[in-house]
């Protein structure tokens, strides 16, 4: 691995990727608008911004011009409603623009970054590892359905002249998010002691310096056809919220929240989303994950990869204390 580039960079994930191989002494490139170069979300990093989307295949072949290796985070992220086209676009056509044009470039290897998501989520509070049966532990999300379509063709497209490998993060979260990730936002609610329920179920949980890590590892070592789960700890939902109360000072949930409360609050975020023809932020499909264990294996991570993760409690103190000097400054 030494001409990098990178897909995706302005993201939560990306940004720590890019700052991991700076790290390492690299400079990689970063496909992504200009504007968020030396201005950006990657100002303060060691970066060659070319600008470009997946969703534009000549920038694409302008990109990766005498790469070798491609780090893939171009995707996009939403639970709410009337995103299902733009979600295939880039997640699934995205990713599919991104293999053609390093198998045109002629690009060694290709890490695809997806979700644990598309292993399935237990109805058991047991892991599950990356040999899961999706027709088992599926879910009827839009997200995840179109991120493990782009994986399963990402992962069929290895061949000896490209080598593809998947890593699959759970619920990611840290310090250094410019963008705003679902789980600092969770953190950064308990934190401010603006939380007062909790629900039924289990988490697992994921540090993106971690991630970073896992990623440029499964970039250096990891098996050409394969996915690696990345997920550092399994707890339940009261469990984290508790966890991240007392780290930060404040009381955890009093209430859990029924599932009948929630699918009568969602409805009525749709009704009214709906009246006012605006796409609803949340849809009762998302309540699924209700009473289920979004719990996972990592062992081939860290047999195969080297991979070990930091403690949760680690996690959630940096993560707490940056969320509130960002708030204070």
């Amino acid at each position: 691995m030494n001409n990098v580039l990178v897909t995706g960079a302005t993201s939560f994930l990306g940004y720590h990727v890019v700052k991991k191989l700076n790290e390492r002494g690299m400079q990689p490139r970063a496909l992504g608008p200009k504007d968020q170069g030396s201005a950006g979300v990657l100002g303060k990093l060691n970066v060659d911004m070319i600008e470009g989307d997946v969703d534009d295949v000549s920038s694409l072949t302008a990109a990766f011009d005498g790469v070798d290796t491609v780090l893939h985070l171009a995707f996009l992220v939403t639970l709410g409603g009337g995103m299902q086209e733009r979600m295939h676009q880039t997640n699934v056509v995205g990713t599919r623009h991104v293999l053609q044009a390093a198998a045109d470039a002629k690009v060694a290897r290709v890490v695809v970054t997806s979700s644990a998501l598309a292993v399935g989520v237990n109805r058991e509070p047991k892991a599950l590892d990356e040999s899961a049966d999706w027709n088992i532990h599926r879910v009827n999300l839009p997200y995840a359905e179109t991120r493990r379509q782009a994986e399963q063709e990402a992962l069929a497209t290895t061949s000896p002249g490209l080598s593809v490998v998947v890593v699959s993060p759970s619920l990611t979260m840290g310090p250094e998010d410019f963008v705003g990730a679902p789980a600092n936002k969770l953190l950064k609610a308990i934190s401010a002691g603006r939380l007062p329920i909790s629900a039924h179920g289990g988490l697992g949980c994921l540090d993106v310096r971690d991630f970073a890590d896992g990623m440029l590892r499964a970039a250096d070592h990891g098996r050409p056809g394969q996915r690696y789960l990345l997920s550092a700890h399994n707890v339940t939902i009261d469990d984290f919220l508790a966890e991240a109360a007392r780290i930060s000072g404040t009381k955890p949930p009093r209430w859990r929240l029924p599932r009948w409360a929630a699918y009568a609050l969602v409805a009525a975020v749709e009704g009214w989303c709906a009246l006012r023809r605006k796409p609803p932020p949340i849809t009762r499909s998302v309540l699924q994950l209700m009473g289920r264990y979004a719990w996972y294996d990592s062992q081939r991570a860290r047999t195969e990869l080297g991979w070990e993760p930091r403690p949760l409690a680690d996690t959630l103190t940096d993560t707490i204390a940056w969320l509130r000097q960002s708030s204070s400054a």
